[in-house]
């Protein structure tokens, strides 16, 4: 493979919508199909700030549970069916087991009624199956990147480099597994230490250098201590300054902490208004900073979305409006 291969040839071009898009997830809330209120939670009745769900069939759920849940998901994709008329609800994602489940999803009646499928443990040889399948189905795809594979930097240029063939509109965001990642270090998360303090803040790095430059939403690793808000908003500012356009959560208490922290600072608003002004100039200080719309384009940009999509500081709203429309800012 030539160094050619590995690199973008340019920037990404006509991805901003794309970005601004996958910004409107919010903290996505994983929530088993046996939940016992699926439905108000799918429908944003029991947690109104909740922005993005995905329902597992696949970690959340005993192998022995699949018909089970299977049963509970087709009758739910029924239900919805007569409800059309709500207001709002969150966006809604279903996570299978594997590329053979998701095939059976797919056929359910009312499958249009769901957003898109979260791929499990992608592997590069699945990938041309998994968005072929996607597109017969008209569903958007949230791969999530926690195999042994993405630890490895050829790995994930090559890993990039094919998913630069497939559309990129059936490509929502990438999500990392941060605890599958961990897994293959036998190593879990810690009570006061973000995923920064750890092994994980290179291979972060990896993935948001090799596919964050090609323009691709990436979604941070979930917290799952639940009993530490702290970290979990200290991981969550940092995830924002990363580049992330959002973060898992697996706890409703999450959500709020996550979105609070997304939002933007108010000198981080004035900054991007100033750079994105058609009369700056090529170079200017402010704040002790010296900024050039030439090169700080891109991030304005990035503060204008993550402020429609969550907020600017006391401005920062927890209720979500419609999922294909951002919050205020």
């Amino acid at each position: 493979m030539s160094i050619q291969t590995l690199i973008p040839a340019s920037a990404p071009v006509g991805r901003s919508d794309g970005m601004a898009e996958a910004m409107s997830l919010g903290a996505t809330m994983y929530v088993p199909v046996l939940h016992p209120d699926i439905r108000d939670i799918v429908l944003g009745l029991r947690y109104p700030a909740l922005k993005s769900v995905v329902l597992c069939l696949e970690d959340a759920l005993l192998a022995s549970d699949t018909h089970r849940g299977l049963g509970l998901l087709a009758r739910l994709l029924l239900d919805l069916g007569g409800l059309a008329g709500m207001p709002r609800r969150p966006w809604l994602f279903v996570r299978p087991r594997n590329l053979d489940m998701a095939r059976a999803i797919c056929g359910l009646p009312g499958i249009a009624r769901i957003d898109g499928l979260v791929i499990p443990k992608l592997r590069i040889e699945h990938v041309q199956d998994w968005w072929r399948l996607a597109a017969e189905a008209d569903l958007r795809l949230m791969p999530t990147l926690e195999c042994a594979w993405v630890l490895d930097p050829g790995a994930l240029a090559a890993f990039a480099s094919h998913l630069d063939t497939q559309p990129p509109h059936r490509t929502l965001a990438l999500r990392i597994g941060g605890n599958d990642l961990l897994a293959t270090l036998g190593l879990r998360r810690i009570r006061g230490e973000t995923i920064y303090d750890g092994p994980l803040a290179w291979a972060l790095a990896q993935i948001m250098c090799q596919l964050g430059s090609r323009g691709h939403a990436l979604t941070a690793p979930v917290f799952d201590v639940l009993d530490d808000p702290e970290t979990l908003r200290r991981e969550s500012v940092r995830d924002a300054a990363f580049g992330f356009v959002g973060k898992t959560a697996v706890h409703p208490d999450q959500i709020g902490v996550i979105h609070r922290a997304f939002c933007v600072s108010r000198d981080d608003m004035e900054l991007a208004r100033r750079t994105l002004d058609s009369a700056a100039g090529a170079v200017f200080r402010a704040s002790g900073l010296m900024l050039e719309p030439a090169t700080h384009r891109a991030w304005a940009e990035r503060i204008e979305m993550r402020a429609a999509a969550y907020g600017i500081e006391d401005a920062h709203r927890t209720a979500a409006g419609p999922h294909r429309e951002p919050t205020d800012a």
